[in-house]
């Protein structure tokens, strides 16, 4: 019977060593290859729109002509707004309110311009900044570990593309009645001009407050406002720190924001009637 040998015949041999060491060296130049490939990229430089913007317009929340007062208020001073006006009723001109208020009923239209914030007056208040921390977000985290769940998203930005500014802002109530922290943004020249025209504001961030001052919510995965949480009794003076968001895209120069100091921004409040804007400077 014949044999079948599984050797291969000494003169093919170093042919086919040849041609495995070959194939061996092509396999790993394909690999090195593909792994390069997959080296981690280099950390990435963010887009000039690569970020979103906090910063709105006050023409947002009340209507204005194209002029109006700024009255900057002295360092270390309070800025008293008792009779300051604010409501509803300013957030219209005379002729967008009479085109709303025609297609309105009559006791409907009592209903809007009777209810308390239609038009009111803020009470004997004072108001004062007071210390600045200009912190990452990495940092704001690690203060208020609850801001970590108030904002389970995968952000848009990179994490060097956001600042939050806190300021502590002291409130004394001398009326006799409850104030709050309303009216209260943060405002900065180095902000861009916002297309609609009016001064450049950020409002307090509602997830940085939340973690704040936040309580436990059963039908919440995070901490929610109580009702009354920036409360401050008549004769009462309380600090609150309010926190603001600052990207890098909403700040004139790219790299304006890895330069930030209190100095840069203000505490902006306003009144309607006259309109006029008071702004703060920050320490």
């Amino acid at each position: 019977m014949q044999q079948l040998s599984l050797s291969t015949p000494t003169g093919q041999r170093p042919a086919r060593i040849a041609l495995g060491i070959a194939g061996i060296v092509a396999l790993a130049l394909v690999l090195g290859w593909f792994l390069l490939q997959l080296e981690p990229a280099a950390p990435r430089k963010a887009a000039p729109l690569e970020t979103p913007s906090a910063v709105n317009s006050l023409h947002d929340a009340v209507h204005f002509d194209t002029t109006y007062e700024v009255v900057p208020v002295a360092d270390g001073e309070p800025l008293n707004v008792k009779g300051f006006a604010h409501g509803h009723a300013f957030t219209y001109s005379d002729d967008e309110w009479a085109e709303v208020a025609c297609q309105l009923s009559k006791e409907r239209v009592r209903e809007i311009t009777e209810a308390p914030d239609w038009r009111f007056e803020l009470g004997d208040i004072d108001i004062l900044p007071g210390a600045v921390h200009i912190v990452s977000e990495e940092a704001f985290e690690e203060w208020y570990p609850g801001y970590d769940d108030a904002t389970a998203y995968d952000p848009s930005y990179a994490a060097e593309d956001v600042r939050i500014v806190l300021v502590d802002v002291s409130i004394a109530n001398h009326g006799d009645t409850a104030a709050d922290a309303r009216y209260l943004y943060l405002t900065s020249a180095k902000f861009k001009a916002p297309a609609q025209g009016g001064p450049a504001i950020v409002y307090p961030a509602d997830a940085a407050l939340q973690a704040i001052y936040g309580v436990p919510d059963d039908k919440a995965p995070f901490k929610t406002l109580p009702e009354g949480w920036d409360a401050i009794e008549p004769g009462e003076s309380r600090t609150l720190t309010l926190p603001f968001i600052v990207y890098r895209n909403e700040l004139v120069g790219r790299d304006a924001i890895d330069r930030l100091s209190a100095a840069d921004f203000e505490l902006l409040t306003y009144r309607c009637d006259p309109l006029t804007v008071y702004t703060m400077p920050l320490r």
